[in-house]
């Protein structure tokens, strides 16, 4: 299988190899306009501990990043480990883009917390252009209470698209995910289905 390394965040784990979610300090400012949630998004959120203070809500309603398209519809308050109080953002990629009104082709995935991008998910997709994201999940799959992202997604193929999904595993410091062990989730269309499959293969995608 071939690891590719797209960050500065260090995490090893035995006999299995992952592509890295990047920590990063770029500057990006969001708009105070009203955040609308989204229909798609199922979170799942821990209690807040009683004697740490509860992280104000982040108004996630908008960003903006050079040949990127914000997608609102997948972007989402993020209230998990390691990044309280942050917004999970989707940009799509402007040129693999027919129009505006196109699917949110080219999807990549960050975490913002006050405008600034603090981390960029590893590739969903496994090198593969023109997909882009259906539907996310926010979830503890493996139950060690740590908040998992579930992908479902779809690529464009000759006549049609098919469906394309990835899990990013909460590492404590960030997330990755298992190209390999994505594979196994490309028939599945739903993110039951997925969170379905993951929960009775954990061996697949978690490291014991």
């Amino acid at each position: 299988m071939r690891l590719v390394l797209v960050t500065a965040l260090a995490v090893v784990i035995s006999g299995c190899s992952f592509n890295i979610g990047t920590n990063t300090a770029t500057s990006n400012t969001n708009s105070s306009n009203t955040n609308k949630p989204a229909e798609t998004a199922k979170t799942e959120t821990a209690p807040a501990a009683t004697s740490a203070a509860v992280p104000a809500k982040q108004d996630c309603s908008s960003f903006s990043m050079p040949g990127k398209v914000f997608v609102a519809k997948q972007s989402f308050p993020f209230d998990h480990m390691p990044y309280q109080g942050s917004c999970f953002v989707t940009f799509a990629n402007k040129d693999d883009m027919v129009d505006a009104k196109d699917v949110p082709r080219g999807s990549k995935f960050y975490i913002y917390r006050d405008g600034k991008q603090i981390f960029e998910f590893p590739d969903a997709f496994g090198g593969q252009e023109a997909c882009w994201v259906e539907a996310v999940s926010f979830k503890d799959l493996n139950g060690d209470k740590e908040t998992d992202v579930v992908v479902a997604g779809s690529c464009l193929g000759a006549k049609a698209g098919y469906p394309t999904n990835a899990v990013y595993v909460n590492v404590g410091k960030g997330f990755i995910t298992n190209e390999e062990a994505n594979a196994n989730l490309d028939e599945l269309k739903t993110i039951k289905q997925i969170e379905d499959y993951v929960t009775k293969n954990k061996s697949d995608f978690f490291a014991e």
